[in-house]
């Protein structure tokens, strides 16, 4: 008992008292400021699900319950290892003031008390609710990496989309505008003027769209194979939901006018709010697809394309 009350005061010291780092601000904060910081949406919008993964990965071990109470506790001294290498994230973290090495290292500790208390085969229990926690923890810098990369993408599907479906358009870097026509005298943007924000890119609704179909794929999907399946195709969903939202906005702004459709720079208009519930209408559709899919949809396909053939 001793030894977890001195555990239990050295983690709140790391995690709850010392001053960890900058992170978006002008003074050194505590890791769960830090955290809390981040998790609010006014401030890293992309990230805003993740203050209910816990809660979701409390409803899983409640869901366990019954066969976690049949696994005997074979607690093991590994988990002080666990421990070290928790720390030694920690400190590298602190030194180089990088905030989410602090989170790395939570989710180290939490593994490295499951391991130490409790033992190997009640964390293999435990192990997909302890890996979906990963999904709490923002990392910032992931942004940087992927968003300018989707918009690029995006940009260039919907360029050739809408030439194809005979809407001249140009595209300038990630932004997409009407091609001039110089017979009417008509000028270069003047129908629609629509530049690949971050929001649009896809990089918004991906790490939600990973979160819920790795949710999806476990409770609903019995093998393995498919639930892999499914949460490779979350980047694929993401990119079809944000090219409805471009189609939805470039439409919108040749039908009601550029003010309607997209509004002001800062103030979106309602309509533009509203095409961002696209992007999760296509994404899950395509999810609850491919699942029914999977689960033995395709069946259903082949006997009703074989009964036709027949008739």
């Amino acid at each position: 008992m001793l030894a977890l009350g001195c555990m239990a005061l050295v983690l709140w010291v790391m995690y709850g008292w010392f001053p960890y780092g900058f992170g978006y601000g002008s003074t050194a904060e505590p890791v769960w400021k830090n955290l809390l910081w981040m998790w609010d949406g006014k401030h890293l919008p992309e990230w805003e699900h993740c203050p209910f993964v816990p809660l979701i990965c409390l409803g899983l071990v409640y869901w366990k319950r019954r066969e976690l109470m049949e696994i005997p506790v074979q607690g093991t001294n590994a988990g002080i290892w666990l421990m070290v290498l928790a720390g030694f994230v920690y400190w590298l973290g602190y030194m180089i003031d990088i905030v989410p090495f602090s989170f790395v290292s939570i989710q180290i500790t939490l593994g490295a008390l499951m391991v130490w208390l409790l033992g190997w085969p009640f964390f293999r229990a435990l192990l997909f609710p302890y890996l979906f926690l990963v999904f709490a923890w923002p990392m910032p810098f992931l942004d940087n990496l992927m968003a300018f990369q989707l918009k690029v993408v995006m940009t260039e599907i919907s360029y050739g989309f809408l030439n194809l479906i005979g809407i001249a358009c140009i595209r300038s870097g990630t932004a997409i505008l009407s091609a001039a026509d110089y017979r009417f005298g008509i000028p270069i943007g003047s129908k629609f003027s629509l530049e690949v924000a971050d929001p649009c890119s896809g990089i918004r609704s991906l790490y939600a769209l990973m979160m819920l179909s790795a949710l999806a794929g476990y409770l609903f999907l019995p093998k393995v194979w498919q639930r892999w399946v499914l949460f490779g195709l979350s980047l694929p969903l993401a990119v079809a939901g944000n090219f409805g939202r471009i189609l939805m906005l470039t439409f919108g702004t040749l039908l009601m006018g550029q003010e309607v459709a997209l509004g002001k720079p800062m103030e979106p208009s309602f309509y533009h709010m509203l095409s961002g519930y696209i992007v999760f209408a296509v994404a899950l559709t395509g999810m609850l697809l491919t699942g029914w899919l999977m689960d033995g949809g395709w069946k259903m396909i082949f006997w009703l394309a074989a009964g036709r053939r027949k008739t």
